[in-house]
């Protein structure tokens, strides 16, 4: 589904990722961990060309590339396959949330209006946000917003949906209607990798979980392998630092 091997992106002299490798089947959900600056959210926006990588190849639903030298053809061709949602939303605040998913169907996907309208619908039903299809960004609460982002990946229908901290913006009370977003296509086989600080949705959702720190995998392995048998003191250092009443004593 998607492979990614020798991954490589400097910002000036900082190296952010030093030959990050990543394989992820069809209908997995893997969930990346990780501290600030471990590379996480560069790996996810190379992946999709946001940010050109220095070396790296990929390959996504039998399409090869040079995540480098890739072409604006390939580019086009790799974001046909891929959905981002992004930690900040992203939205138009001039479009109402049906044309903000709307949007990325006609103009990138050259897909008639009315169809594309009724695609839009439905993402948006999908989402919890049947009565509000007719908002504005400004009129919608942050888990609203954010789950207009969501269904914007949705309506797509991509091979695979990238998501970047989708939760990390939100005020604490809010996080739980997004994440059951995220469970409920989770549930329906929706491929996904997903950058994220939830240590529950991890351990429930994914059935694959990467520590990142330094640029580097780690360590990867199951929800059980990662929670409950890490192999590396540098992935025990992590779980001691974020689930102190957990892993002080286990581990």
């Amino acid at each position: 589904m998607l492979e990614i091997t020798g991954l490589r992106k400097s910002f000036g002299p900082l190296e952010i990722l030093k030959g990050v490798d990543l394989e992820i089947g069809k209908g997995d959900v893997v969930v990346i961990l990780g501290p600030s600056g471990s590379g996480k959210t560069t790996l996810l926006r190379c992946i999709n060309f946001l940010e050109r990588a220095d070396e790296g190849n990929a390959q996504i639903g039998g399409l090869q590339v040079d995540l480098r030298s890739a072409s604006k053809k390939e580019v086009h061709s790799v974001r046909q396959k891929t959905a981002f949602v992004f930690q900040n939303y992203n939205l138009f605040n001039n479009k109402t949330a049906i044309e903000n998913v709307a949007e990325g169907l006609i103009t990138g996907r050259k897909i008639p209006k009315k169809k594309a309208w009724e695609t839009a619908r439905k993402a948006l039903d999908k989402v919890g946000l049947s009565d509000k299809h007719d908002a504005f960004p400004s009129r919608l609460s942050g888990g609203q917003q954010q789950r207009v982002g969501i269904a914007r990946a949705v309506a797509l229908n991509p091979e695979i949906i990238l998501f970047d901290e989708p939760t990390s913006a939100l005020d604490p009370e809010l996080v739980g209607e997004v994440l059951g977003v995220m469970r409920q296509i989770a549930a329906e086989g929706t491929t996904m990798l997903v950058v994220t600080h939830e240590m529950q949705f991890a351990r429930d959702v994914a059935n694959k979980v990467i520590f990142m720190d330094g640029g580097v995998v780690v360590e990867s392995g199951t929800p059980d392998e990662i929670f409950g048998r890490p192999k590396e003191e540098r992935t025990k250092q992590f779980l001691r630092r974020v689930l102190p009443e957990e892993y002080n004593y286990s581990i």
